[in-house]
Formats: structure tokens, sequence, C-alpha cells
């Protein structure tokens, strides 16, 4: 993560496979969604593939999604061993805790920050999925 001309944070993540590469490109991050639904997009590898609900352990965005290039997004992840490995369908992951922290990062950055409240709401009820526009977005640099 950069901040102007400084690198203001590094993470680690997972990124896509050989046959699923992550797209290089610049877009601007346009939405926080704490505890994200997910619907199989329509891809072949997601034919077989059931819809997750906030909160279901088996949903693969984790706790949080940032939103630029749908279904292409940065997001959370149920499986912690996949960070710093090329095995996602083309989206960029990131441990829980780091994508959270980026999360609220973020809508810091745009204007529309929540108090400490919002935050133990969304860490705690997972099954409510809340959708936090960032006014103007966020750049974003994939390479």
């Amino acid at each position: 993560m950069v901040d102007g001309s400084d690198r203001s944070a590094t993470y680690d993540v997972a990124v896509g496979s050989k046959e699923w590469p992550t797209q290089t490109g610049q877009w601007r991050i346009t939405q926080v969604v704490w505890n994200p639904e997910w619907i199989p997009p329509d891809e072949s590898w997601a034919e077989q593939k059931k819809s997750r609900q906030p909160g279901d352990p088996q949903n693969p965005l984790g706790r949080a999604q940032l939103i630029y290039d749908p279904p292409r997004t940065i997001h959370g992840t149920n499986d912690a061993s996949s960070i710093g490995k090329a095995v996602s369908h083309g989206s960029i992951r990131l441990s829980n805790a780091n994508v959270t922290k980026l999360g609220r990062e973020l809508m810091e950055a745009t204007g529309v920050p929540r108090d400490s409240a919002f935050y133990r709401n969304a860490a705690t009820n997972r099954k409510e999925k809340i959708i936090v526009d960032l006014p103007g977005g966020v750049p974003i640099r994939v390479f």
C-alpha cells in the first residue's frame, strides 16, 4: 500500500493461479463490503459451486471484500494457508485480519470513517452484510 510516494504497508497475498491469473491494470476500489456473501461468478470453474451467505464458514470471501473489478476483488479468505501462493481464480486474497484493517483504512482515507462500535458489530454479527461506498474510490494498480 502506498500513501503518496511512501510505502505505508505491505501485505502477504494470494494471487491467481496460472490457469486463472490475476488481471493486471489500474482501477479504483469503490466499496468495502463487510461480511460479504459469495455468489459463484459466471465462469467455468464455478459452475458446480454453491452460493455462500455472510458468516458461512465455507464462504471463500472471508470477513471483508474490497470491490474494484468484479468478479475480481481483494478479499479475505476461509483458507489462511493459501496466502503467499498463486491459487485464486483471479482475485487477490488477504488474511481476514489484514483485509479488515485495510478496509477500515480505506474508509477513513475516503472520508467515511465509522466508530469502533461499527467494527465490533461487523466482527460479531457475521451474518449481516454491510456495504460502504468509498466516495471517489481509491486508486489501485495491480502488476
